[in-house]
């Protein structure tokens, strides 16, 4: 079973515009309402392809009810704790360059971690968990590596975190990280790392706990190093980059969904980077339908 843990999950009011004016007068052409947060994408993404999930976290509010509500209307099994003040809204403005502005989120107090320690406690034997996105909520940096710790040895745990964070959480050992190339960079300090130079530099995360990494390269594919020893490269296959938000999270998703199916580490690459430019080559989260055509054509 998969679970993923959003510990600060978003409403995305996506907007898209032919250019965007700066202190004056902007109509939106095209507006839409997402549910954010990379884990609840991973779990989006899944459902997409057949594969059940739940979805845990912290909501808040009426946004933490339309958080909810969506989530559960697209398929998702969630088992959120709510908490006191409001979930975060973002607003992703598409007209010359996509524009972010992301909301704080709530806070979170003690009592709703206990109850989060309390859940993760009771996890099936073997389940993957997918801890995904900034923690937020007034949690400290190490918190991932904290929820680590205090896990079953046979729960398969998956980071898909920032590049500071993703150095906490590499003693605990997870079984999978997935950086992409700016995270990768703000891990080791540098400015800029080639497709060529991915796989080195997924060898030296292996050398600090990690069993497998998967780096997605965003237009150049993605790079992975398994804990067999396999060496993976795919690059990206070819379409019209609309929206990228949720393309790395439809990454991983599809590279979970072909494990679980028991594909080798190539085919499981290669889903995965299927289904993060089919993700990318539309708005919202691609179908199966559409991450196929890409596999297929």
């Amino acid at each position: 079973m998969i679970f993923t843990l959003t510990l600060n999950p978003a409403l995305d009011y996506k907007v898209r515009l032919d250019k965007l004016c700066a202190g004056g007068l902007n109509r939106a052409q095209q507006e839409k309402i997402f549910v954010g947060g990379k884990g609840i994408n991973v779990s989006m993404m899944l459902k997409n392809l057949g594969v059940p999930s739940t979805a845990l976290g912290f909501v808040a509010g009426e946004a933490g009810e339309l958080i909810r509500s969506i989530t559960e209307t697209a398929g998702v099994h969630t088992d959120f704790i709510r908490v006191e003040g409001q979930s975060r809204v973002n607003i992703k403005i598409l007209a010359e360059c996509e524009t972010e502005i992301n909301g704080k989120g709530p806070l979170i107090p003690d009592g709703a971690m206990e109850l989060l320690k309390e859940q993760l406690g009771q996890l099936p034997q073997d389940s993957i968990l997918v801890l995904a996105g900034n923690a937020g909520g007034g949690l400290p940096q190490d918190i991932y590596a904290r929820i680590i710790a205090g896990l079953r040895e046979d729960i398969r745990v998956v980071a898909d975190v920032s590049g500071k964070t993703l150095r906490t959480v590499l003693p605990g050992r997870p079984w999978l990280i997935k950086p992409n190339r700016d995270e990768l960079c703000e891990a080791f300090g540098v400015q800029s790392i080639s497709a060529e130079q991915a796989i080195p530099f997924a060898h030296r995360l292996q050398e600090m706990g990690a069993a497998n990494v998967v780096v997605s390269l965003g237009g150049d594919g993605a790079a992975a190093v398994t804990e067999n020893g396999a060496e993976i490269y795919v690059p990206a296959f070819g379409g019209k980059v609309i929206d990228t938000v949720g393309a790395g999270d439809s990454l991983l998703a599809g590279y979970l969904f072909a494990k679980e199916r028991g594909e080798d580490e190539v085919a499981a690459l290669r889903m995965g980077v299927a289904a993060g430019c089919a993700s990318a080559f539309r708005y919202g989260l691609a179908t199966a339908e559409e991450v196929y055509a890409l596999l297929n054509g």
